[in-house]
This record gives structure tokens, C-alpha cells and sequence, in this order.
């Protein structure tokens, strides 16, 4: 009986063990998700699509770069990525619309507030000229500089 009573302690204690281990490791995971070598990042990328129904550019090269120097480089001035890119989607009547597109990414530490910048980078691009929205994709990631 005294075996059996051991037996079952024994057990009792490894499963404690395991478990604790099991805790250790999931709240490590949770505070570095990342590999070693980077750190956690929020990755915004804003689509934004510079024609309409008739013409696949109307917001020309020119005017656009003048919107990345007073708006967004203004917003962001610690580092960006701007990649040119092609569009297309259905509109609301049913028009099939191709454009060129400016894909914008800017990488910025999870604790930033970021959103009220991004907010009015994507106002300022509908306003300024008048494009009906602009695609925001918002993803955690992990980086290295």
C-alpha cells in the first residue's frame, strides 16, 4: 500500500513539473514571439489606388510624390517602403476599374500609437484627390535592422 501511495506522489509531482513547464514555455512564447535576432513590429501597408473608371492613373507621378513629401513623409518620417504595383476591383456599378497603385509599408514598434497618423494619411489621399478609399492591412510581424 505504501508503494502504491509513493507510485501516486510521484506521479503527482511529474505531472506538476510538466505543467509548470508547460506554463514556462507558453509565457515565454507570449512575450518573444519572435526569433532570436528581431524584434515584434506592427506592419501597415496602404494600397492606394491612383485612378477611376476612365483613366488608370489620374493622380500623376508628380502629384503624388508632392503628397509623399507633405503628408506622408510628414506622418512618418523614420523610415518607409513604397513599392509601385497594378490594381484592379468591381465598383459599386459594377465597372471592372484597372489602376496603378502605390503600396506603402511602414513598420513601427507594437506600443506606438501609429493609428491616428495612418488615419490621416489615408483622409488627407481621399480628400486631396477625391479616390473613393484606400486599402489598410494592418499585420504583427517580426523584423531586424
Amino acid at each position: 500500500m505504501l508503494n502504491q501511495t509513493a507510485g501516486a506522489l510521484v506521479a503527482i509531482a511529474a505531472l506538476f513539473v510538466a505543467c509548470a513547464f508547460i506554463v514556462s514555455c507558453s509565457s515565454q512564447a507570449q512575450t518573444n514571439p519572435c526569433p532570436d535576432g528581431t524584434e515584434p513590429y506592427t506592419e501597415y501597408r496602404l494600397f492606394f489606388g491612383r485612378g477611376d473608371a476612365d483613366n488608370r492613373q489620374v493622380v500623376s507621378d508628380q502629384q503624388w510624390n508632392e503628397f509623399l513629401e507633405d503628408t506622408i513623409t510628414v506622418e512618418f518620417p523614420d523610415g518607409l517602403t513604397i513599392l509601385d504595383a497594378y490594381g484592379q476591383y468591381t465598383d459599386s456599378a459594377g465597372n471592372l476599374i484597372k489602376e496603378d497603385t502605390k503600396v506603402l509599408i511602414i513598420l513601427v514598434p507594437p506600443n506606438a500609437d501609429s493609428a491616428p497618423g495612418i488615419d490621416r494619411i489615408i483622409e488627407g489621399y481621399k480628400s486631396r484627390f477625391a479616390q473613393p478609399g484606400v486599402l489598410r492591412e494592418i499585420n504583427p510581424t517580426c523584423a531586424s535592422f
